[in-house]
């Protein structure tokens, strides 16, 4: 299909927007397709069920000391794992009322955790972040499994293997290793390193994030292009790897120099990937993008300040997440008014439902 049959099939359309006076980070919908969860800078996870019509929000996870920003959920039972700028790691039954962790370690890390996975069948969670270290934990019960030799820069992305025997780590400067879970040794090393760059005697850039689509074909690492330094100017950068040559074959760049970084890309059952990226106040797209094509078939200004994307299971709903933070700069009597959030629920009205189990056309 041409871009414009491809926008018209999926151009998105505003639906419900949820507004929150803090800062979030991301927001994530549950395997079951009832919840949303969120991370919140006010070391908590707030929570919304969204099985039906009208949005009901729930009574937030209460328990970590700092600024929340990784969460992810357990495939199949319905948990999920989220992480703080402490170095806490925390478990919950998030479907719960009024959940309390089933398990936390208060020092899983020597400070802030940036990047958290899941493995595919569920059975590990992955975590690093600034103490450079990636370490593997049990997700029944909190128990530290393995660890991976020190990496020597900071964590910022984590991704699972589609096989789920390896688990792939993006670091500050754009190394992206791929280690066997198995032994602890590295099988290879791709490198990433158009998203960094050191600007003004400051290291800049990094692999913001990572994913691998379904069928194990792609891996994409979101960034920014020649990153620079005080206000990250840069143009959102998404670096797509052959994932079984580990060559890279494209990059995708979205927007201008002031669009700041692409902090999320997901990819959609049929094969494109949306992407978003934030920076100044005002700054940032939300775009689709075929692996191959020249171009993105669709690209928005509309809904800037985009930190995070996710696809509800029934394939007809994308929340994005923008979050602003204020200049403090001449603020009045010494008042300091602090960011805030929303989220957007974008509807696909073209699209057929999919089953939540499988992923497939209800027909």
């Amino acid at each position: 299909m041409n871009a414009a049959t491809l926008r018209k099939q999926y151009e998105p359309k505003p639906g419900k927007t949820l507004t929150h006076k803090r800062q979030l980070w991301q927001s994530r919908f549950s395997p079951c397709g009832q919840f949303l969860l969120a991370c919140d800078y006010d070391a908590k996870i707030q929570r919304w069920d969204v099985s039906a019509d009208k949005i009901r929000p729930l009574a937030p996870l209460a328990g970590h000391d700092g600024w929340v920003q990784c969460l992810a959920f357990h495939p199949i039972t319905k948990r999920v794992f989220t992480a703080d700028s402490w170095g806490k790691l925390a478990c919950w039954p998030y479907a719960q009322a009024s959940p309390k962790p089933l398990w936390q370690n208060k020092q899983a890390h020597d400070g802030w955790i940036r990047a958290m996975a899941v493995s595919p069948d569920g059975s590990l969670v992955a975590t690093g972040g600034n103490d450079c270290v990636v370490k593997l934990w049990s997700s029944k019960d909190g128990k530290l499994q393995r660890e991976l030799p020190d990496h020597a820069h900071k964590i910022s992305s984590l991704v699972f293997a589609p096989d789920g025997k390896a688990v792939v780590t993006g670091d500050l400067f754009g190394s992206v290793r791929q280690w066997n879970i198995a032994n602890q040794k590295m099988i290879r090393e791709l490198d990433a390193s158009l998203l960094y760059k050191l600007n003004r005697i400051q290291d800049c850039g990094g692999v913001r994030h990572m994913v691998i689509d379904h069928l194990g074909k792609y891996l994409v690492c979101a960034g920014q292009r020649e990153p620079g330094g005080g206000f990250a100017k840069g143009v959102p950068s998404l670096l797509i790897f052959d994932w079984k040559t580990g060559k890279q074959i494209q990059e995708m760049k979205a927007g201008g120099n002031e669009d700041g970084f692409a902090y999320d890309a997901q990819f959609h059952p049929d094969g494109f990937i949306m992407g978003t990226s934030c920076a100044f106040p005002g700054k940032g797209h939300l775009w689709f993008w075929n692996p191959g094509d020249e171009k993105p078939f669709y690209i928005s200004k509309e809904i800037p300040n985009g930190r995070s994307l996710s696809l509800h299971p029934d394939g007809r709903r994308l929340a994005m997440t923008v979050s602003v933070s204020t200049n403090g700069n001449g603020r009045p009597k010494g008042e300091y008014v602090g960011g805030a959030s929303k989220i957007h629920i974008l509807e696909f009205p073209n699209l057929q439902p999919t089953d939540a189990r499988t992923g497939k056309s209800e027909r």
